[in-house]
């Protein structure tokens, strides 16, 4: 009797220059050889389990941190995976949504390796590829996609139809959903830190990761919870991502972290804002 298919992989490749990857570098500066370590764990943990996704929470960083070993605390665990985020390693919008793990690489790669199947089954909600691209999706592959929502229970669409040609797609409609979302940002609540506002939203198109008036909004709202409302702290927020080129907003780090090679933005900060960065982080 056959064995049943699985979504994950027992094995995955892997470039020689991934060390040499500017995200993998960044990583690296920050987190040192534990952060390798831990990178290729996560890697090991994503194909071999779900094939192209983790999903993360609280109890899956104590379960990773259990299996890692090697000193790697729950905290450190944590504080990687957010430093992950950080520099697009991990796709920001489908954590944030779905507190999941992928990226348009890991994607990739996924289904390549299945390229050999009748068909490839993928999350909708996660999908972060074009099916227009070649680079993304080739020709032998497309017609093996069928795409499962959260939004129904029913077995997944197997059309061979490009799926963003059919009025089905589950893709079609999550973009829709964003483009209806965008209609609700009001620019105005960004007047009080206009200045600081402006500059991250420039340096977001700088680093080719524009955001979309839903994008700004989550963002406004994200300021709002990690400041709680203190203006001089939303400031020194978007200032610390605006001086390391940060595509999302971070808690400002402790002046233990900056000692040990991060970000000094804290300094730049008013005085106002550094009394209270121990009642926020």
């Amino acid at each position: 009797m056959a064995r049943p298919l699985q979504d994950g992989v027992e094995y995955f490749p892997k470039n020689t220059d991934f060390y040499t990857d500017d995200k993998v570098r960044l990583l690296r500066a920050e987190f040192g050889a534990k952060g390798m370590y831990m990178l290729d764990y996560l890697l090991c943990e994503l194909y071999g389990k779900n094939g192209y996704f983790i999903k993360w929470d609280r109890n899956k960083c104590f379960l990773v941190s259990d299996g890692a070993g090697c000193g790697c605390s729950p905290e450190f665990i944590s504080e990687f995976v957010q430093g992950c985020i950080r520099c697009s390693f991990f796709d920001e919008r489908v954590f944030e949504s779905f507190g999941v793990l992928t990226s348009a690489g890991i994607q990739r790669r996924y289904i390549r390796m299945f390229n050999g199947r009748d068909y490839i089954q993928m999350q909708a909600e996660y999908w972060l590829l074009d099916c227009n691209s070649r680079k993304d999706v080739p020709t032998s592959v497309l017609n093996k996609i069928n795409f499962i929502s959260f939004k129904t229970t029913e077995n997944p669409d197997k059309s061979t139809e490009n799926p963003d040609k059919s009025t089905e797609n589950p893709q079609s409609k999550i973009n829709k959903k964003k483009e209806d979302e965008t209609k609700l940002f009001d620019d105005t609540l960004c007047k009080p830190f206009k200045q600081e506002w402006d500059a991250y939203i420039e340096m977001r198109k700088k680093i080719k990761k524009p955001m979309t008036d839903n994008a700004k909004k989550l963002a406004v709202k994200k300021l709002q919870e990690l400041s709680r409302g203190d203006v001089d702290l939303i400031k020194a927020i978007l200032n610390q991502s605006i001086f390391n080129s940060w595509q999302g907003l971070f808690q400002l780090k402790k002046d233990g972290d900056i000692n040990n090679g991060r970000s000094n933005q804290i300094k730049q900060s008013s005085e106002s804002t550094r009394k209270n960065i121990d009642n926020v982080i």
